[in-house]
């Protein structure tokens, strides 16, 4: 179930998340692939031969604050081998995203930004599936400021993106149609998302979430680059989708 990622990298050691031409495609992977830019974008996608490197947990202190109204359970900490049974889903922006407000979240949906979930994996898994949803409905600085865990990276792409509109300014489709875990902690989970264009191409997208602030918060790649990468087939997911 466990695979591992391969980030692309170039030879150019300049903060890509700081690139507006980049800051907007690179939190909208559906509209890479869908456009078929990836490689003037990213510098290419790779395969999953390698796994994402490792980044520290910033201080909890430094996190933006958790909604006062965010009293969710923990529940299981158990993670997710099956398809979780009675999963409800909702459109955000382009994408559906699962929700279950009484049990993993979000139990806080304000100003079309969805935050208070489990600390569980399954929290972990509704956290990542709603951020990258709600990205494609609200503009970048946004996106980060309210949803991305504090760090310097965070600081510049929310710098760099001002101005910028909302994350998937067309008709592109991008849907999620499994999961994976590639570890879980109580204060981190990598969790992969595999996600299904309109044209009928993979792609699978690695993320870090921190437990900071009391509340799952997405964490920008430490090299600044996101880990996404081309998928053939589903055999290493979950299958998990709403459509």
């Amino acid at each position: 179930m466990m695979n591992n990622g391969t980030q692309a990298h170039g030879d150019d050691a300049e903060n890509v998340w700081t690139q507006p031409r980049f800051v907007t495609a690179a939190i909208v992977v559906g509209l890479i692939v869908v456009l078929g830019i990836v490689l003037a974008v990213t510098g290419g996608i790779g395969d999953r031969t390698a796994a994402s490197p490792s980044a520290p947990n910033p201080p909890a202190s430094s996190a933006p604050a958790a909604s006062r109204d965010c009293d969710l359970p923990a529940g299981s900490q158990s993670v997710p081998v099956d398809t979780p049974q009675g999963t409800r889903w909702e459109l955000v922006g382009k994408m559906i995203a699962p929700t279950a407000p009484k049990t993993y979240g979000p139990a806080v949906v304000k100003d079309g930004f969805r935050t208070c979930f489990a600390h569980s994996p399954m929290g972990a898994l509704y956290a990542t599936a709603s951020f990258w949803a709600t990205a494609t409905a609200k503009a970048p600085p946004d996106i980060y400021e309210r949803l991305a865990a504090d760090s310097k990276a965070r600081d510049k792409a929310i710098a760099a993106s001002q101005g910028q509109g909302p994350g998937l300014g067309t008709s592109a489709s991008l849907q999620i149609v499994g999961f994976s875990f590639g570890s879980y902690e109580r204060s981190r989970a990598d969790v992969r998302l595999a996600l299904r264009a309109g044209n009928g191409r993979l792609v699978q997208i690695d993320s870090t979430m921190l437990w900071t602030g009391g509340d799952w918060r997405y964490q920008i790649p430490l090299d600044q680059r996101p880990a996404v990468s081309a998928l053939t087939d589903l055999n290493d997911f979950v299958r998990w989708t709403g459509t």
